[in-house]
């Protein structure tokens, strides 16, 4: 499993804490410090869960979105324009997000959610 993220966000420091105090084995990527691929994203459009769609993955309502020019924020109304979008600018997608064997599970901090993610690991 893989959690996508900043260490410096509230909602992903809360999700390292829980998986942490529920023994949930995970590795950390930092979308600071390394950059995220075309084929990476598009595997996770893919293969999205039903209650997920891509453009769920562009937070709009934070800094990054905020900072964007009116052109840039079109780029986010087609899947592979938001791709190019998400890989110049890493810290647009919701964070934190969720990878397990490749594929998004989750994006935000989700309690429901990893309960239900983890039910065999309490």
């Amino acid at each position: 499993m893989v959690v996508y993220g900043i260490k410096n966000c509230s909602k992903v420091k809360k999700t390292l804490i829980w998986f942490d105090n529920h023994k949930i084995e995970y590795d950390f990527y930092d979308l600071k410090k390394n950059k995220l691929n075309a084929s990476t994203l598009t595997t996770w459009f893919k293969k999205l869960p039903a209650d997920l769609t891509w453009d769920m993955v562009i937070n709009k309502s934070g800094m990054t979105w905020r900072n964007l020019t009116e052109r840039e924020k079109k780029y986010a109304d087609k899947q592979d324009t938001a791709i190019k979008l998400i890989i110049d600018k890493p810290t647009i997608m919701k964070r934190p997000l969720v990878e397990i064997d490749k594929k998004l599970v989750s994006l935000g901090f989700d309690e429901t959610k990893f309960n239900q993610l983890f039910k065999n690991k309490k």
